[in-house]
């Protein structure tokens, strides 16, 4: 990006990660900050299984590995879940109080993106913490320090004139992953210009416009080939 240019980003949507958000204010002080919504979500389903895990460890064999089993059904959404889904996942919870708990407590935690101004999502995120589940305190220890580490950056989602995620550059590293997949042992110049050059994995372009906004939105996500260098996130660095 020429230099000229960089005062025209007026949002950077990132990952949690220390490293990024110190970039982006070196580099593009103008630009606001907003956490990827989906990053933040996906640590409340870390936070259920950590409970689910744990309760498996008080059953035996054969129930333990019905309750594997039934993992994707607790971490879909509730509208999401079937007439079949519900009956499985309602005998679970029925059975065990905390595990219905935290799945209810990671509905709401979800529900908080539901608020359609920063006003209301302050609240609900306030109304959450208050109320983890007895108990449940350190389950939940990550997410309450991660969303109180980066406040700022997550409420502004709900101050943007549209959505602003991170799922654009989150598509490109899965296609960059798949295509190493396919290819074992490329160099970086051969994966670079598989991922430059070749067309046949490139859909038409929309006809529509893009959006002026859009224009001026970038995203940060962790590439995946950062995996391989050990470039992972510390969750104790949010």
């Amino acid at each position: 990006m020429k230099l000229k240019d960089r005062q025209k980003v007026e949002i950077v949507s990132m990952d949690m990660w220390n490293p990024y958000r110190a970039a982006v204010k070196a580099v593009l002080s103008q630009a606001r900050i907003v956490v990827d919504k989906f990053h933040v979500v996906r640590m409340a389903n870390d936070a259920l299984e950590r409970v689910r895990k744990g309760l498996r460890k008080e059953l035996k064999p054969s129930q333990s590995r019905t309750l594997k089993g039934d993992r994707k059904i607790l971490l879909k959404r509730a509208h999401e879940v079937s007439d079949r889904e519900r009956l499985i996942m309602e005998t679970w919870t029925g059975a065990f109080p905390q595990l219905l708990a935290a799945y209810e407590h990671k509905e709401r935690f979800y529900g908080i993106w539901d608020a359609t101004t920063r006003l209301q999502a302050e609240a609900a995120l306030d109304e959450w913490i208050a109320t983890i589940p007895k108990g449940q305190k350190e389950v939940w220890s990550d997410l309450v320090r991660a969303v109180g580490n980066w406040r700022e950056e997550t409420m502004t989602y709900f101050e943007t004139d549209m959505p602003v995620t991170n799922a654009y550059t989150e598509s490109i590293n899965r296609l960059a992953k798949d295509k190493n997949r396919e290819g074992r042992g490329y160099s970086f110049e051969v994966m670079r210009a598989r991922m430059l050059y070749t067309t046949k994995h490139k859909k038409k372009a929309p006809t529509a416009k893009v959006s002026p906004f859009y224009k001026k939105t970038i995203g940060y996500g962790l590439p995946d080939f950062a995996e391989e260098l050990n470039y992972g996130v510390d969750l104790s660095t949010i």
